[in-house]
């Protein structure tokens, strides 16, 4: 993937500290009391910022007398933070990559400071956005404090990662149009409430993220194409949002058209076959390809504009993560409402045919959109060269232990689309390719 920048939160993913926002909170309060502020006023200080702002604006305190309190806790309390661990080995990954990196908090930028300065990270960030740099309504979980940190470093949303331990960040993310990855076990220096958020990836700890990092920055994206000139430069550029182009494999097979100059105008790799070998025959050239690259993560995605690279990004997940080897775009999983009538039940019975060699059912085998992982695909051996190949790779992926998932997906279906991909005669010779093979 095309990752130019990591968005870091501080608390809670960079660094953790003795004492609980809990506990901050009830220092807090008593501070509070003591300025005569009531505990009906108070609330349940969630969070605390607002709540300082709406305290100044019913009382009439002046607000920067009650944010010195918050900052004056928060700077005691990050005198004994400490680093996670993994933080500085993540660090110094990114560096070398050429990575910038940056905090966005929303801790004081007083307390910011201090705690990178303390853990000696400071130096590795190229811009730090804390709650004083941004209006009050642009702070976690709204996305002004990312999109600040996008502007002033001249990066796209889409080359960005935001990784963070709350739903806050998650949101926030969201709001600001980057990819998200939600640390999952790290107890100390977590907010003192939560918030649902579905984030785009997840990790347990900081101890994870470089071999998440890897698997991400070697991830290659095959696209079998056999005259697509009307749709392959649109494939193309949306996944260039999110992809290098030398990640990207166009196996433009036989095409008769301007399908293979369309592509190769993008600056992707393009493999071409001299005939048309179908399907099967382009999806084992690209798969072979991206093998002998070192892919740790291989996608495939179909050059018709069926496909959208939201998607794919969400067939990653699981194979990324290490929740499964193998995993499958599921139309009939997803939204179907765009799905022809003759195209579910097509796909039902390939499923079932499918499910016979396999001894599994995958709820939509013919998908286009699927996630290998590079040691799952290294295991694959593709023989049939036509539509056969999506049952086939089925049938191989439980061959050889690869454990499974499936994502829901929408797919787009226009007149053009339509035209292509299975039908009954195809469905026949799918079933006949599949019995041959078993009685080789």
């Amino acid at each position: 993937m095309d990752v130019r920048l990591v968005v870091f939160d501080l608390d809670g993913t960079l660094v953790g500290a003795k004492e609980s926002f809990s506990e901050l909170k009830d220092k807090l309060r008593k501070r509070l009391r003591q300025a005569g502020v009531s505990d009906d006023l108070m609330g349940n200080l969630s969070p605390m910022y607002e709540s300082l702002l709406r305290i100044s604006q019913e009382t009439g305190i002046p607000f920067e007398e009650l944010h010195s309190h918050q900052v004056e806790l928060e700077v005691e309390r990050m005198k004994d933070s400490f680093l996670f661990p993994g933080v500085v080995e993540s660090l110094q990954f990114l560096r070398n990559r050429g990575i910038k990196m940056a905090v966005v908090t929303r801790s004081s930028r007083k307390a910011a400071l201090l705690a990178l300065e303390k853990n000696d990270i400071a130096e590795y960030f190229d811009a730090v956005v804390a709650r004083e740099d941004v209006p009050p309504d642009e702070l976690k979980p709204e996305g002004g404090q990312i999109k600040r940190v996008l502007d002033e470093l001249k990066i796209s949303p889409e080359k960005t990662l935001v990784v963070g331990d709350h739903g806050y960040d998650v949101i926030a993310a969201r709001k600001a149009g980057v990819l998200s990855v939600l640390i999952t076990s790290h107890d100390s220096g977590r907010m003192s409430f939560s918030v649902d958020a579905t984030p785009d990836f997840e990790i347990p700890t900081m101890r994870e993220f470089v071999p998440f990092m890897e698997k991400l920055l070697l991830t290659y994206v095959v696209v079998p194409a056999y005259n697509e000139e009307l749709t392959v430069g649109a494939v193309l550029s949306d996944l260039l949002r999110y992809f290098r182009r030398n990640e990207i494999v166009v196996i433009n097979d036989g095409s008769r058209d301007r399908t293979g100059e369309i592509a190769r105008s993008f600056g992707v790799n393009v493999i071409t076959h001299l005939i048309n070998r179908g399907l099967g025959g382009a999806l084992g050239t690209g798969l072979a390809y991206a093998v002998r690259k070192g892919a740790k993560i291989v996608i495939t995605f179909d050059a018709d504009g069926q496909h959208l690279v939201e998607d794919a990004l969400r067939v990653m997940k699981p194979v990324v993560e290490g929740k499964a080897d193998f995993a499958v775009g599921s139309r009939l999983k997803g939204d179907t409402s765009q799905m022809p009538f003759v195209k579910k039940f097509g796909n039902f019975v390939l499923d079932l045919i499918t499910a016979v060699f396999a001894h599994k059912y995958v709820s939509d085998s013919q998908s286009g959109l699927r996630c290998f992982s590079g040691e799952c695909a290294s295991r694959i051996r593709i023989t049939c060269d036509r539509y056969a190949v999506s049952s086939e790779i089925i049938v191989e992926v439980t061959k050889n232990g690869c454990r499974i998932a499936e994502v829901p997906i929408k797919a787009v279906y226009t007149d053009y689309s339509m035209r292509k991909g299975t039908n009954v005669k195809e469905g026949i010779k799918i079933a006949l390719n599949l019995l041959f093979d078993r009685l080789r």
